[in-house]
C-alpha cells in the first residue's frame, strides 16, 4: 500500500510538471505574439502618419496675447502651410514665416492637434511710446496723429487702432528723416531708446526735472528733451555721463534760468545755450 501511494504521488508530480512546462510555453508564446502585434500596430500607425492624406493642416487656430495682433494677417502669412503634412511641419519653419510678415513678434508658441489642426499663440513686443512723425521740411510739422502711430520696445514703428491702455505712454516727435518710415520697419535702434530713457531718469532722479516733450532726430542721431520750457540737446556720439556732467557744471556756474530756449550738451569742451 505504501509503494502504491508513493507511485501515485510520483505520477501526479510528473503530470504537474508537464502542465507547468506547457503553461510556461503557452505564456511565452502569448508574450511573443503580443509583442509582434504591438510592433505591427506601431508600424501601421507610423505608416498612417507618414502617408495618410488625412494628416494635413486643414485648420489654423490663432490665440493672440496682444490686442493689436491681426489674426487675418497671421493666417495669411501661414497660407503656404495649408495642406502640408502636419507630422513633418517644423516649428522653426512656422516661426520664420510669421517673423517675415510680422516683425514685432516677441514670443511664439506652436502646438498640434492631430489629424489636422495647428495651434499658434503669439505675443507682440509691448508699446513704449506714441509717435508724431513730422515733415522735416515743414515749419509747423505735420504729424500722422498719436492715435495710430506707436513705437515698440525694440524700436519698431507700428500703425494700429487696436492698441489699448496707451494714455500713459510718452510721446516722441520724429523729425529729420530721409525717407518717410513705413510701419513695420526698425525706426529707432534699441540702444538709442536706452540712451533716451537713461537721460530722462537721470534728469528726474539727480536734478528733479521732469521731461515733458521728446524730439528724435533720426539722421543726426540726437534727441532733445524739453524741461521746464527749455530743451536739453543730447547725442549718441558722446557718453551720457559726460553730457550730464557738463549739464551739472552749467547749473552750478551759470544757472538754469539763464538759458531761454535750449542748452546744448553735445560739444565736448563747452556748453552752448540761448
Amino acid at each position: 500500500m505504501g509503494r502504491k501511494k508513493q507511485r501515485r504521488k510520483e505520477k501526479w508530480r510528473r503530470v504537474q510538471r508537464r502542465f507547468e512546462a506547457a503553461w510556461e510555453g503557452f505564456r511565452a508564446s502569448i508574450v511573443r505574439w503580443t509583442l509582434i502585434g504591438l510592433i505591427i500596430i506601431g508600424l501601421v500607425a507610423f505608416g498612417f502618419l507618414l502617408f495618410s492624406p488625412a494628416i494635413e493642416v486643414r485648420e489654423i487656430k490663432v490665440s493672440r496675447l496682444s490686442p493689436r495682433l491681426d489674426i487675418e494677417e497671421v493666417q495669411e502669412s501661414l497660407t503656404p502651410i495649408f495642406g502640408r503634412h502636419l507630422f513633418f511641419l517644423s516649428s522653426f519653419e512656422i516661426a520664420q514665416l510669421l517673423h517675415e510678415s510680422i516683425p514685432d513678434i516677441d514670443e511664439i508658441s506652436i502646438g498640434k492637434t492631430y489629424p489636422g489642426i495647428l495651434h499658434v499663440r503669439i505675443a507682440l513686443h509691448p508699446l513704449v511710446a506714441k509717435l508724431s512723425i513730422e515733415d522735416p521740411d515743414s515749419t509747423g510739422g505735420t504729424g500722422t496723429g498719436t492715435t495710430i502711430d506707436f513705437l515698440t520696445k525694440q524700436g519698431i514703428y507700428v500703425a494700429t487702432t487696436a492698441a489699448r491702455d496707451t494714455e500713459t505712454l510718452p510721446q516722441f516727435s520724429i523729425v529729420d528723416w530721409g525717407v518717410r518710415p513705413d510701419p513695420g520697419v526698425l525706426l529707432i535702434q534699441p540702444t538709442f531708446l536706452e540712451r533716451m530713457n537713461a537721460a530722462e531718469l537721470t534728469l528726474l532722479r539727480q536734478f528733479g526735472q521732469e521731461v515733458s516733450q521728446r524730439t528724435v532726430y533720426l539722421r543726426a542721431q540726437e534727441f532733445h528733451l524739453l524741461v521746464d520750457g527749455k530743451e536739453l540737446w543730447f547725442d549718441l556720439r558722446n557718453p551720457l555721463e559726460e553730457q550730464m556732467e557738463r549739464y551739472r557744471t552749467f547749473l552750478k556756474e551759470v544757472g538754469f534760468e539763464t538759458a531761454r530756449d535750449y542748452i546744448d550738451l553735445r560739444i565736448a569742451d563747452r556748453v552752448m545755450y540761448q
